[in-house]
């Protein structure tokens, strides 16, 4: 059957589309991007907070429709949301949790036949996550020249606010040799930019090995030809050890960019969040990473409007970002999801303060991100160009992870040949908050 794929979320939910699409056509299904032409349309969802289940209902309606109307015969609901929650509707012909999708092919073999293909159960917490090795067929929804290598799954942190433990089990490693194996493969495929993700890529290797990991598997991937950046995603701070910053410091392939989420600052609201890590902590990693590799680009993220957070915790948290000048941010709004512990705690607040304190933290974001693009004003960056854009082309610098951070604007005219996947030098001009747009460097 000709196969469409709807992929929702993170990257880490992104490399679950590549197993599931992969799997599909080593059993000779026909891969299709034309929705219209499916025979069967999966749409692979997120279910980490509100807005996410929100976005995942709101693309099955949409499926639902095309469905009744006939422009497809089947529908899939995959990931996240089933593994979180079971839910029924009549349109829908099969649900695939996160931990059941290596029974994709079996999935889409038994629809049609009567009865329909069941509910998979969600499993047992330890079995909720499906990671897969090198020989796992894989077809990447990347560009040719970036890739994502998921180096584990799940999570022990029991962060108070957070479903992934719950939806994805306990933290569970790839063998260090297996994750080489497969970045070889994709080096060898064109992969230029190996981007590492896991629900705690910092905590690597502490299951399988007993310690972390991480700096490790960093050394083996900067050995291997054709890969030129190498990027870490998703470091928690309690992680974050000495070795491995002078991993990052010393290796050159690896960007010197950590994204780094560190939630709040206040003791009491971290506290309250389960983080296992204090104001001094953090202060005093942010001070160390700084100090020992110059360059850094950090990325984190807080969340805003959380129970208990008063007016002076969210002020000394607006303080700490004006302090700090983060080069990348973000913000959510507190949400209180079923399930966790955060949701039963006292101190809730209204949805209109959160919002609020979302807006002032973000406009002060965008001020400090602004004049961070304007001292790059008249510089020269190495940028990997990603796409063609009419008669430009878009690129990102090593600061910027690709569909999370900001991007650059090559404007005609080249004085040569760009073609997308290529590293060039490029002047900025000019600056926005989040973008920068300058001319080759011929």
């Amino acid at each position: 059957m000709k196969v469409g794929i709807v992929s929702l979320g993170c990257p880490k939910n992104l490399t679950d589309t590549e197993v599931i699409l992969g799997k599909l056509a080593a059993a000779g299904h026909e891969i299709t991007n034309n929705e219209r032409d499916a025979d069967v349309l999966i749409i692979n969802t997120c279910a980490f907070i509100k807005p996410a289940i929100d976005e995942a209902m709101s693309e099955i309606k949409r499926a639902i429709k095309l469905k009744q109307k006939g422009h497809i015969k089947y529908l899939v609901v995959a990931g996240c949301l089933p593994q979180r929650q079971k839910i029924k509707m009549a349109d829908v012909d099969a649900w695939v949790g996160s931990g059941n999708i290596d029974k994709i092919v079996d999935v889409v073999k038994n629809l049609g036949r009567s009865p329909r293909f069941p509910i998979p159960d969600t499993r047992s917490p330890s079995q909720r996550s499906c990671l897969f090795d090198h020989k796992t067929p894989r077809i990447k929804a990347t560009p040719r020249h970036y890739a994502y290598i998921k180096i584990a799954d799940g999570c022990d942190n029991r962060c108070t606010y957070c479903t992934v433990p719950n939806i994805r089990g306990p933290f569970k490693s790839r063998p260090t040799e297996d994750i080489v194996a497969e970045a070889k493969i994709l080096a060898r495929s064109g992969t230029k930019e190996l981007i590492l993700v896991a629900q705690d890529t910092t905590n690597y290797g502490t299951d399988l090995y007993s310690k972390l990991m991480l700096p490790a598997l960093l050394k083996k991937l900067c050995r291997i030809p054709g890969l030129k950046w190498i990027r870490i995603m998703y470091a928690h701070p309690d992680h974050m050890t000495d070795e491995l910053i002078k991993v990052i410091a010393k290796e050159k392939k690896i960007v010197k960019y950590i994204d780094l989420p560190i939630q709040h600052i206040c003791d009491n609201i971290l506290k309250l969040m389960g983080r296992r890590v204090s104001k001094r902590k953090i202060i005093d990693l942010i001070a160390k990473i700084r100090r020992s590799i110059p360059a850094i680009t950090i990325r984190t993220t807080f969340i805003v409007g959380f129970p208990g957070e008063t007016r002076s915790d969210f002020k000394e948290l607006l303080d700490f970002i004006k302090k700090e000048r983060f080069e990348r941010l973000g913000i959510f709004a507190y949400s209180a999801e079923e399930g966790t512990p955060a949701a039963n705690l006292r101190g809730k607040l209204p949805e209109t303060v959160k919002i609020s304190r979302f807006r002032q933290a973000m406009r002060l974001q965008n001020q400090i991100s602004k004049k961070l693009n304007e001292e790059k004003r008249n510089k020269v960056f190495e940028v990997l160009v990603d796409s063609k854009a009419g008669k430009g082309f878009i690129g990102r610098t090593a600061s910027d992870a690709p569909e999370i951070d900001g991007s650059v604007v090559i404007s005609p005219p080249y004085g040569g040949h760009i073609k997308v996947g290529d590293f060039v030098s490029v002047k900025v001009k000019r600056a926005s908050a989040y973008d920068l747009f300058g001319a080759l460097i011929t």
